[in-house]
């Protein structure tokens, strides 16, 4: 499990907390520190927790952070998790399940919202049912799953370095590794009762930061997939199934 955490302090012992309390029997966790400036570092060394190590670096962005993680990683599964999220104790389990055919190279798990307390955390908890766990599950159904969520999803190594690993030219690496994979014939596979709980944006403000990044990202990444439209094969079917939906969303 590789966590990349930037000024995560308030939120990271509980996240890493619950994957100790995982119920799979054999995994490292690897938190990469990405030039936090808050002690996040610090607070995870403090815990001690048993197979969780920490790595320091200069502050390089997210996918950096995740590079370096799978990098030190020894595992033929990697499991990327945001450092806000907390994982129900059999999540891991679920997650990695389909991970036995050969032909998955990646699945995504069900991402909650975690502080549904107000007006904006219950309309963001609508909007992850409706606009995030609805569509995987049809994705799920045609084989072409666009997204496989920073928040939860695992990923089989051979196939994310058959595409070039996790890249920075995009804002939204989690999507572009996912379409890679879909062009390269790899199946994503999508598990509704792997949950993580995660904590979404409090205010308007951030909310529209987080949101204009994510589609700008997403635009990013089907403009650098285009040509899946033309292609044939497995690509071809990812292109003209889910591209023009995805850009309509």
């Amino acid at each position: 499990m590789i966590v990349p955490a930037y000024n995560e302090s308030a939120g990271i012992a509980d996240a890493l907390r619950s994957l100790v309390a995982s119920d799979y029997p054999d995994f490292e966790v690897i938190v990469v520190d990405d030039g936090s400036t808050d002690g996040t570092a610090d607070v995870v060394e403090r815990l001690a927790l048993p197979g969780v190590r920490v790595i320091r670096q200069r502050n390089a962005g997210k996918p950096a952070a995740l590079r370096h993680g799978i990098r030190v990683a020894c595992a033929d599964v990697l499991v990327l998790v945001d450092a806000d999220t907390v994982f129900e104790p059999e999540s891991i389990r679920r997650l990695v399940q389909p991970l036995a055919d050969p032909g998955i190279g990646a699945v995504a798990g069900n991402t909650k919202v975690g502080n549904r307390s107000g007006l904006l955390g219950r309309w963001q908890h609508i909007e992850y049912v409706q606009g995030f766990s609805l569509d995987r599950r049809l994705y799920h159904l045609l084989g072409c799953m666009p997204t496989v969520p920073g928040a939860i999803g695992a990923w089989r190594r051979q196939a994310l370095d058959e595409v070039g690993g996790i890249k920075d030219d995009t804002l939204a690496e989690d999507s572009e590794a996912s379409m890679a994979l879909c062009r390269a014939g790899w199946r994503i596979a999508y598990v509704d009762d792997a949950r993580a709980w995660t904590e979404t944006p409090a205010t308007l403000r951030a909310l529209w930061r987080q949101r204009y990044r994510w589609c700008y990202g997403t635009m990013q990444a089907i403009w650098k997939h285009r040509h899946a439209l033309l292609e044939r094969g497995p690509g071809g079917r990812f292109g003209r199934l889910v591209l023009p939906q995805l850009a309509l969303f």
